[in-house]
């Protein structure tokens, strides 16, 4: 059953406008999904949708084929949505998800390893381009951006709902992942860097993207068992880290028969 909210006051219109900041996601242990798209790929996931929110000039058929019935629906007036939006354009339709609890971390299978990567489109980029590879998951050191922050999971483009996050995977635990049979692969330019397109992806593998301004970390560049590069024959200088990340997950899917 729809239901109206006319009122900026009302306590949900508040409480996912604080949804934008990360110490609010943690303390109701929600995210915002918005956009049709999005909310269509969350309702058919595995995520917990706990509302949907629609404009008053939100058409609904934009959302034809998925059940939400029993989900509680609110539509509200342009200026409520605004409030709650991250978008200078919103569609008008958005919905609320119960963040996911922590997992085990893997145990076989191709992984990217975000090392401090703090730019919310990048990791979203990321994210997205390791769905299209075939990758099982991506994991995300302490440092990186937040995987619920409204921007990334706009730009996942639905991907998010379609692949393993691992947040707070610290390099004891990336450690630990390796004792247990990972090969660490980290993209950086040493000595020993070799082109990737040269090196042999182990069965279970994790590629390791560094921060966009300082790159890999010294900590977890010494434990790599394979360190590799990207060969430019061009001008640039260097490549952005979610441009790298594709070439990556693409060259060792290609690489490992496509098998990841």
């Amino acid at each position: 059953m729809m239901q109206e909210i006319t009122s900026g006051e009302h306590k949900l219109i508040k409480q996912i406008a604080s949804l934008k900041e990360k110490k609010y996601r943690e303390r109701y242990g929600a995210f915002v999904a918005e956009g049709a798209m999005s909310v269509l790929w969350a309702l058919q996931s595995d995520f917990a949708v706990t509302s949907i929110v629609i404009s008053e000039d939100f058409d609904l058929s934009a959302l034809s084929g998925a059940s939400f019935e029993h989900i509680p629906t609110y539509r509200v007036p342009q200026r409520l949505f605004a409030k709650m939006s991250d978008t200078k354009t919103p569609q008008g339709v958005l919905c609320v998800c119960a963040l996911p609890k922590s997992k085990p971390l893997p145990q076989n299978g191709f992984y990217v390893y975000c090392d401090r990567v703090r730019d919310p489109g990048n990791v979203g980029s990321i994210i997205r381009s390791a769905d299209a590879m075939g990758f099982c998951g991506v994991l995300l050191s302490p440092e990186s951006v937040d995987p619920y922050n409204p921007k990334l999971v706009r730009s996942t483009m639905g991907s998010l709902f379609h692949i393993e996050i691992y947040t707070d995977v610290t390099t004891e635990q990336l450690a630990a992942m390796q004792k247990q049979g990972f090969s660490v692969v980290a993209s950086a330019l040493t000595d020993k860097s070799i082109s990737v397109r040269n090196y042999s992806p182990a069965k279970n593998t994790v590629i390791v993207l560094g921060n966009e301004a300082k790159g890999v970390s010294d900590e977890t560049l010494a434990m790599a068992d394979v360190v590799v590069k990207i060969p430019m024959t061009g001008s640039a200088e260097s490549l952005n880290v979610a441009a790298a990340a594709a070439i990556l997950m693409y060259e060792t899917t290609k690489l490992s028969g496509g098998n990841s």
